[in-house]
């Protein structure tokens, strides 16, 4: 799965001098604000997993998926691809009850995908395949995170982020090694990203924080599953920082293809984790977990598996996160 964002051509000497700006914001405030209303997006419960905005921002003709809100909840940014050609971000606004027809975010310029605006509004981070300035990628496909600071007038220009976060593929290397598109926060101090490192054996979780001016090294999130064969990818933390929900491919506890699991947070760590449940997980394919930024909402990702790998559009749904019963599935 993939997106569309913007590409942006800055010589090697700015962009170091870029990166270096963005670290530095990045060590500016931690505070979450708090909204001042409750976002409401359907007229009742919804305690079924149900298409989002069908027809404006889910639609049968083309794949939308992994959504982020800006912290009012009023804005979202979302991946959209066309059959046949490269995804993009979009972005919608609610007004009065319902979306406004999405259009192409002015960032957008090439393949981009997984957006996420951290809690307290002031970074945007997403995937991208643009090359970064100074650092070919000499392997095959390769995606990697790229920020942009809220501002006056706007989101600044993209900027990549620095290694050990980005790691561009080396000659021979495929992806998804070294391939990363998801860095998120749920606090604005710890980071997670998921990716697969030379010679590991599956897609992992990892996090790091950012510390006097620069990333501290990246470590591995441990005892999701015991086998280390199955992948941990497109992880989200709830806005409460209780659950941590990621998909997984082919895992025998699953529904079949790709499915969604949640571990909780216990007092030594992350637990096992266990399948998100049958509101969710199905036959077809689910992807891309996320939460509205209240928690009130749960969404992610479906495709219809048509059988020989091939899979139908990708759409956005949704359901009451209290619907999923969070807690009885440790029980």
């Amino acid at each position: 799965m993939s997106t569309i964002t913007e590409q942006t051509h800055v010589p090697p000497a700015m962009m170091t001098k870029h990166i270096v700006y963005l670290l530095a914001l990045l060590a500016v405030g931690c505070t979450t604000p708090k909204t001042s209303e409750v976002v409401v997006y359907a007229d009742g419960p919804v305690r079924e997993a149900t298409v989002f905005a069908p027809g404006i921002i889910s639609t049968d003709t083309h794949s939308e998926f992994s959504p982020t809100f800006s912290p009012d909840g009023r804005t979202i940014y979302f991946p959209r691809r066309a059959p046949e050609e490269k995804q993009q971000i979009y972005v919608s606004n609610f007004v009065d009850g319902s979306w406004t027809p999405p259009t192409v975010a002015a960032f957008s310029t090439d393949r981009d995908e997984t957006p996420y605006i951290t809690p307290d509004g002031r970074r945007f981070f997403f995937g991208s395949e643009r090359p970064i300035p100074g650092r070919p990628n000499l392997g095959g496909f390769d995606m990697n995170v790229w920020m942009m600071e809220a501002t006056p007038t706007g989101w600044s220009t993209p900027a990549p982020l620095p290694s050990p976060i980005n790691e561009v593929q080396q000659e021979g290397e495929q992806w998804p090694t070294a391939n990363n598109n998801l860095f998120f926060t749920p606090d604005n101090e710890t980071y997670y990203f998921t990716t697969l490192q030379p010679g590991a054996a599956a897609i992992q979780l990892f996090q790091t924080t950012y510390r006097q001016g620069s990333f501290s090294p990246p470590t591995r999130i441990t005892g999701l599953f015991d086998d280390p064969q199955y992948a941990v990818y497109s992880a989200v933390v709830s806005p409460d920082g209780r659950y941590l929900v990621f998909n997984s491919y082919g895992v025998p506890s699953g529904a079949g293809g790709e499915d969604l699991f949640v571990s909780r947070r216990t007092a030594a760590g992350w637990s096992p984790a266990v399948p998100l449940g049958d509101k969710v997980n199905s036959p077809d394919e689910e992807s891309e977990p996320r939460f509205s930024r209240d928690g009130r909402y749960f969404f992610f990702t479906r495709a219809e598996n048509l059988g020989n790998y091939t899979y139908g559009e990708w759409n956005i749904m949704y359901l009451d996160t209290e619907a999923l019963g969070l807690d009885q599935l440790f029980d």
